[in-house]
């Protein structure tokens, strides 16, 4: 196999990491080698810290774009759960990938709200942070992705995923 970026993008609490952590899961148990590269983390791994303006999140896409593609260089399908909010950042990694699948983890708004599980909506709401994707930053969903995923427990989804990495290279 070789390797791959999958960049799951959608809005704060629609299910990147969750399905990211099934995709990785289903890869590995086909003997694929993955790892998830969960924007979060990397963003706490990474010194000095990049800001959430608009410079500080076009360095820190800049940076785990590069990483993705560094690793799927090395045969890893990798998956990326990160907003990457503006389609410049996921379309940088889709043209230096060896392979790119890109998967819009969609949700309502309202229920993205609701989940609220790191409580980034309620502290925007309240002024204690501001620049946030689908709140007072633009979100750009793709305009064709590979997969389109109902939240992060869409089983059909990981399956559509899993048929894409597999798929061999077109022209190889």
């Amino acid at each position: 196999m070789s390797g791959v970026v999958v960049w799951l993008t959608g809005l704060p609490s629609s299910g990147k990491s969750t399905l990211a952590e099934r995709v990785a899961a289903a890869l590995r148990a086909e003997n694929t080698p993955a790892c998830v590269l969960d924007g979060d983390a990397v963003r706490a791994a990474i010194t000095p810290p990049f800001g959430y303006d608009d410079v500080g999140r076009d360095h820190f896409y800049a940076s785990l774009s590069a990483l993705a593609v560094l690793l799927a260089r090395q045969g890893l399908a990798v998956i990326v759960p990160a907003t990457a909010h503006r389609r410049a950042y996921r379309e940088r990694c889709r043209a230096a990938a060896p392979r790119f699948v890109e998967v819009h983890v969609r949700v309502d708004e309202a229920l993205a709200r609701e989940r609220d599980a790191k409580g980034l909506y309620a502290a925007q709401r309240e002024g204690a942070i501001t620049h946030m994707p689908g709140a007072d930053a633009g979100y750009e969903p793709p305009e064709r992705p590979d997969v389109v995923a109902a939240g992060g427990h869409d089983a059909a989804a990981v399956a559509a995923v899993l048929r894409l990495v597999a798929a061999p290279r077109v022209g190889v």
